[in-house]
């Protein structure tokens, strides 16, 4: 298994060891006990040569050469060992195991020249006539310091050999007991000793795993016992830490993902870093694609690459506007800010995206809004002050020109209180201040009496209305008075735009939970550029027949707020020369409680 490696390791590196030692004690045993038995071996021969020297030295010296022999072959069988008796010029005299007559001189021997030079005759070497390694002693001698043969005494070395041999079977059989003692126990001991640093290591696993319950147990005080107790430490400050981290980075994600600004981050080698929801948002890139990616390579934007590289550069902060023209064009306000590493040294920059698309077209529209209540309350005011003067200035003493000019007056008057009226409701419905009276509304009987108030006038234009709205069509959950305020400003425009012998058609059906109604006409239309702009406050498709229509340009943005108030939508559909249809939607009654 991995987790006993460590164990392996040690008990092959204590094996090892003790092997080592185990060899190093018998070589050393074994050539220590060898050389006390060779110098046994030499005390005995020289014992032996000695004892020889003294018994054969009166029959090798007296003449009586020819009772060496026998002598030498009863010697060499009584101290076990072969003796050889020269005279002085290494002729062998006698021999415990040969015929003296048939050996050869024995002068050059190693231990015969040894002898005569003053040392003791000592040598090992290979005895061919017995076929084995012997040692061989030998002494001389002497009469009146004189050198008159010579006795060598020798032993074969077998012996010695065969005890070394058996005490290193000995030695060889207590080391394997003791490999085998010390196999066991030392496994014993090195997998006590490794056990916590096994469970260390798994432990260290799951720590990268990112699971922190397990804990080293051991009850030892040693080095091993300190390093499982500080690694137990070490993982809970960990975990504590790792847990703290988490929360942090989950408390960022979550305001960068709360917020409604865009946040990109980008490192020094321009590659995206960081980037919140509402940026993906902004620029229709995903997170997970954009992430580790060059910003120019996700996000083609020339000036934006040149202001992200302008503050790495500078490390100081900038503000830019940029325009963003996918999506109908955006608007962002940018802050873009360095971040410093070592050595004051920019290595990324955070950009916060203001979107103020809506701001610069509110802004626009105010300015719009100014510019178009100043021209529309100037131009009825103008035409009132001219004519008061000119009453002023005498024209009031002709009563048919002063009749007609206050006539004049009092339609700019009127003019004037319309436009007021307008945008007065227009005022309050956007800003919340009217209150919906809501009600189950039969709206056939609401169109109906809507439509008779206008068949005069449309009378008049020889224009027909037709209401072609089934009996059973469910009631809507709508404030009456508001809605009539509707149906009056949509058909007031197609009676005034529909020339003459026009035809109007007023229709209506029950749709998934609401009710559609929808107006149409056989006017003049609408041009393609102006339909997405005709709810908007004093728009006019045609400004000079309207302002002559007696129109104030608030009508149909009255209705479209009127109808979100309720819950609904409108929208037109117009094609020039065909006439216009106005389609719009309301909630039905479906469990409703009148308030």
């Amino acid at each position: 298994m991995p987790s006993l490696k460590i164990v392996w390791k040690l008990f092959l590196v204590q094996i090892s060891l003790i092997l080592i030692s185990l060899l190093a004690i018998s070589l050393y045993v074994g050539f220590s006990l060898k050389g006390y038995f060779l110098e046994q071996v030499v005390s005995q021969l020289n014992t032996s040569a000695a004892l020889v020297r003294d018994l054969v030295k009166e029959e090798l010296t007296g003449g009586r050469k020819d009772r060496v022999d026998p002598l030498v072959k009863r010697l060499g069988k009584e101290i076990h060992s072969r003796v050889t008796v020269m005279d002085h010029r290494g002729t062998v005299q006698g021999d415990s195991l040969e015929d003296p007559a048939r050996m050869e001189n024995h002068g050059d021997r190693p231990e015969i020249r040894d002898v005569l030079k003053g040392k003791i005759g000592k040598s090992t070497r290979y005895s061919e006539t017995l076929d084995m390694e012997m040692m061989y002693l030998a002494l001389p001698i002497t009469i009146d310091d004189r050198i008159t043969g010579f006795v060598r005494v020798s032993l074969p070395l077998n012996e010695v050999e065969n005890r070394v041999l058996h005490i290193y079977e000995v030695i060889g059989w207590g080391a394997v007991v003791a490999v085998l003692t010390s196999l066991i126990l030392g496994f014993i001991i090195v997998r006590r000793m490794s056990g916590p640093v096994i469970q260390m290591t798994q432990a260290a696993g799951k720590i990268a795993g990112g699971d922190f319950s397990e804990l080293i147990r051991t009850d030892t005080t040693d080095e091993i016992g300190d390093l499982a107790r500080s690694f137990n430490i070490m993982s809970l400050e960990l975990q504590n830490k790792i847990e703290n981290l988490t929360r942090e980075i989950g408390e960022k994600e979550a305001i960068l993902s709360g917020m409604i600004e865009g946040v990109i981050a980008v490192d020094r080698d321009q590659r995206i870093i960081l980037l919140n929801s509402a940026a993906e948002a902004m620029f229709n890139i995903s997170s997970h694609r954009a992430l580790g990616r060059f910003h120019w390579e996700m996000i083609r934007h020339s000036q934006l690459n040149t202001f992200f590289q302008e503050v790495l550069d500078s490390g100081s902060p900038k503000t830019k506007e940029l325009t963003l023209y996918h999506d109908g064009g955006r608007i962002l306000q940018t802050q873009a800010a360095s971040i410093s590493g070592k050595r004051d040294t920019p290595w990324a920059v955070v950009a916060v995206f203001h979107d103020i698309t809506e701001i610069r077209r509110l802004e626009e529209a105010r300015k719009e809004f100014v510019a178009n209540v100043s021209h529309e309350l100037r131009t009825p005011l103008t035409s009132i002050i001219g004519f008061v003067e000119t009453l002023r200035d005498g024209a009031i003493s002709d009563p048919e020109k002063g009749f007609r000019f206050l006539n004049i007056i009092a339609k700019h008057t009127e003019r004037l209180d319309r436009l007021i009226s307008d945008l007065l409701e227009l005022s309050q419905i956007e800003s919340g201040q009217t209150e919906m009276h809501l009600a189950c509304v039969n709206l056939l009987e609401l169109i109906n009496r809507t439509v008779y108030n206008f068949r005069e006038t449309a009378g008049w234009k020889g224009q027909t209305i037709n209401v072609t709205i089934p009996q059973g069509l469910p009631s809507v959950v709508a404030d009456e008075e508001k809605m009539e305020t509707v149906l009056v400003n949509i058909l007031d425009n197609a009676v005034k735009y529909t020339p003459e012998h026009g035809e109007i058609t007023i229709s209506a059906i029950d749709d998934n939970g609401f009710v559609k109604v929808e107006i149409s006409d056989t006017g003049m239309g609408i041009p393609p550029r102006d339909l997405p702009r005709i709810f908007e406050r004093f728009y006019r498709v045609d400004k000079a027949r309207s302002r002559e229509l007696g129109g104030t340009g608030l009508g149909l943005s009255i209705v479209k707020h009127i109808l979100e108030a309720h819950g609904g939508t409108i929208h037109a559909e117009s094609e020039p020369g065909k006439g216009s249809k106005f389609i719009f939607t309301l909630p039905k009654v479906t469990g409703f409680e009148e308030r």
